[in-house]
Formats: C-alpha cells, structure tokens, sequence
C-alpha cells in the first residue's frame, strides 16, 4: 500500500479521497487481542470460538493487519482513519450530515448496532471529524488494539463476564463524568448486535436500554441519532439462533464481511434538550420513540 502522509483527522470533507499516509516505524500489533474468545474463562469454550474464527476469517484480517503495520505507526485519532483505508471502507456520509453534531457541549449519539466491531470504529472516524473530545461505549476488543486509540473507548463488558456488573457500574460512571466535562458520548442503546428472529428473517434492532434517557435525562445534552445501513451476513443470522457460542465465533468473521464494501451512516438533525424534555420522564416509551426515529432516517434521512 502506498506511504505518504498523515490523513488530516480535522478534515470535515469524509467522502472527498483521502490523503497518503505518513511513513514510519513498522508498529507490530498484538494479534492475540484479536478475539471474542477471551472473555470467557471456560477453556473449552474460549478455544471453540477461536477456532471458528480462524476457520472463518482471522487470517484475513491478519493479512490486512500487516498491511497497516508496513503504513506506519499511528496514534491517537489518526489511527481510525487509517484502518478504514486499511479495511477499504469508504465513508459516504455528506459533509451537512456531519454538520448536525453539535461541535461543543455535551451530546449523546445514538445509533442502532447493524454489524458489531465496524460500527464503532466508523463512528470514531466519522465523530472524531467534527469535534475531539468524544467517547464511543464499545466492547472491551475494540478497546485492546491500540493503546492512544483506545483512549476514545470506554469498554462495554459482555454479560458473560465475572465482573460484568462491577465493570458496568464502572462505565456508567465514567460516561456519566465525560458529559459532566460537556463531551460527547456515542453509544449503542441496544447492547447488542442486530440479530433475526428467524434464521431466515430479516436483523431486527433491539429494543433500547432505558440507562441512555437517564444519562440524557441527568446531563442535558443533546442528542444526535444516527442510523447504519445494512446488516450481518446470513451466516451469523443462523448462528445467532443455534447457539451463543457460535454467533459469538463469527464476530471475526463479519469484520471481514465488512471489508472493501462503502458505508454511508445517515446523521440525523440534534434533538435539543427542549425538544425531549416532555417525552423523557417516561423513559421506556422515550427509548422506544428515539429507537424509532433513529430508524426512519433509513427512508427520510432529513426528519425532524
């Protein structure tokens, strides 16, 4: 791949093609983080899920890997970037939709959960654009890949895990304290991956958690909803419905799925704190409204 320059992360131009990336040092990335396997303590379990996912994707992205690390070392926001050129994502969101988050004061951005690890590097991308200081809850993989990087991470834990009520309460806390200093926040209401209620349905959004009304409820911020096209491959819509284990071996697999494909997640226009204040104080009808309108911008990407 060719070497050249830095990606400018302050661009607001993301469908404009970007510019050649520095060169430097090769950086060697830990390939041992890049599982979904390590957060079960099970030892049968934890090798079934890795050896799905060698048979189904991780030396693709291994190979990709080694592409990054021949680009040069990138730190910090230029690190996002730089995967999707690795990854051969090109983001076709229009420069007025990345208008619509507000660039100062404290915002939470919704979005629904298509695709899994993808997701949330995009909204890095995408977010990290417009303003600098905003944290993105994603699962503690995309959290382990690069130290600078993972400082616009707070981990989500798995339900699975020991610890995953300490470690809940633990992000909760520290999202809470993130709005407090008047940053954004980009989350994932539903908590998990869109998944089909059949194994040959369509990916079906779940439902909201009400924890997002009262982090919106307590901060007074603005909300930005924004809305991913598309969905897992078929694969894992079968998977989901077999067994855990499975679904959760071909996470890998739908990263790799996601490769040298274009993305286009549609912003919708801020919802102001006098906009939502009436419909808040019933939190469960309010997710269900805000997970409603986060999906219409799929027909009417312009609603308000």
């Amino acid at each position: 791949m060719g070497q050249g320059r830095v990606t400018d992360t302050s661009s607001r131009n993301i469908s404009a093609p970007r510019p050649a990336l520095r060169p430097g040092p090769d950086r060697v990335y830990d390939r041992r983080s890049l599982t979904y396997a390590n957060s079960f303590d099970n030892f049968w379990t934890r090798h079934t899920i890795k050896a799905i996912e060698w048979a189904t994707g991780k030396l693709t992205i291994i190979r990709r890997v080694r592409q990054f690390e021949k680009m040069g070392e990138f730190k910090g926001q230029a690190f996002w970037p730089a995967t999707m050129k690795v990854m051969g994502i090109d983001l076709q969101t229009p420069d007025h939709q990345l208008d619509r988050i507000p660039a100062e004061g404290p915002v939470v951005l919704v979005a629904n959960h298509p695709h899994g690890l993808v997701d949330g590097m995009i909204l890095a991308d995408l977010i990290g654009r417009r303003r600098p200081d905003y944290r993105i809850l994603t699962r503690a993989l995309l959290t382990g890949l690069d130290e600078s990087a993972a400082s616009y991470m707070i981990p989500v834990p798995f339900p699975h895990e020991p610890d995953a009520q300490e470690k809940m309460l633990q992000m909760r806390a520290a999202a809470m304290g993130h709005l407090e200093q008047k940053g954004l926040i980009a989350l994932f209401p539903s908590g998990a991956v869109a998944a089909s209620e059949s194994m040959w349905g369509p990916a079906v959004e779940g439902e909201w958690n009400v924890f997002t009304a009262k982090m919106i409820r307590k901060s007074g911020a603005t909300i930005v909803p924004l809305y991913f096209t598309g969905a897992n491959s078929r694969w894992y819509q079968v998977a989901n419905r077999i067994s855990p284990i499975l679904r959760q071996g071909l996470l890998i697999h739908e990263v790799v799925h996601s490769f040298d494909k274009p993305q286009a997640p549609v912003i919708g226009h801020p919802i102001t704190p006098d906009q939502w204040e009436e419909r808040i104080a019933k939190p469960r009808e309010f997710m269900a409204w805000l997970r409603q309108r986060t999906l219409s911008l799929r027909d009417d990407p312009d609603a308000q």
